[in-house]
């Protein structure tokens, strides 16, 4: 396994120093809003949306995984992709992702931005994926930044998935009534670095196809909204 590399170079603090928080006092719970199964979840999870998404992994492909955390669906990207680059804001979600994944050798833990993509090169890799991640950005220009970037890291034939919240009232609504839910049992929901941004379609399709990448916005149930890419 690949240790964490400290490559950014404009990190985000309260971002990175919330997700560090949260890992101290929950990781599970503030990855994935329950505790266990969380590798098991974390599998299926995996294997639903590869397929909802229409990846199409193999071992002679790079992953891209934005938001990796503690390695929750890791494990299972680094039996599906023969590299995966495990990337995330929070040094301390990397740290517990690494030990997670002890024994497993194909994935490199990378600290982000919070902001961007700028650690990883151009036409680098052949899959992007974000799952619950992007939805917790509260720049709305840094979530449109980190679609542009897809584009960008993804080679000829690669496909971006990358999720976020969904736009409209309805989702609103039943993100505030999850908010309430969780604040009542003492989780720190209302901070801007979990409620995040919402962003209108419009602006999500001009950033994700900025370099030249074919774009389809696919809704999944009434929170989610995914954007995917292909070059």
């Amino acid at each position: 396994m690949t240790p964490v590399r400290d490559v950014a170079q404009d990190p985000m603090p309260d971002a990175k120093a919330w997700w560090n928080r949260a890992a101290q006092e929950d990781a599970r719970w503030y990855i994935a809003t329950t505790s266990d199964p969380f590798f098991e979840r974390g599998r299926r999870d995996t294997d639903e949306l590869v397929a909802f998404c229409g990846l199409r992994p193999s071992k002679d492909k790079t992953l891209l995984e934005i938001g990796a955390g503690a390695g929750r669906m890791t494990h299972r990207f680094a039996e599906l992709y023969g590299r995966v680059i495990a990337l995330d804001v929070s040094e301390e979600m990397l740290r517990l992702g690494w030990g997670n994944l002890t024994g497993v050798d194909n994935v490199e833990w990378v600290i982000g931005s919070g902001v961007d993509l700028d650690v990883i090169p151009d036409r680098s890799v052949d899959d992007v994926f974000s799952y619950i991640t992007l939805q917790h950005v509260p720049s709305a220009a840094a979530v449109l930044r980190y679609l542009e970037d897809a584009s960008r890291v993804l080679r000829q034939g690669g496909q971006g998935a990358l999720q976020v919240r969904r736009p409209g009232v309805m989702p609103r609504a039943v993100d505030l009534a999850g908010h309430l839910v969780h604040a009542a049992r003492g989780r720190r929901v209302w901070a801007a670095e979990w409620r995040g941004t919402r962003i209108p379609v419009r602006l999500l399709l001009q950033a994700a196809s900025r370099s030249s990448a074919r774009v389809e916005l696919r809704p999944r149930g009434q929170r989610h909204l995914w954007v995917l890419l292909w070059r």
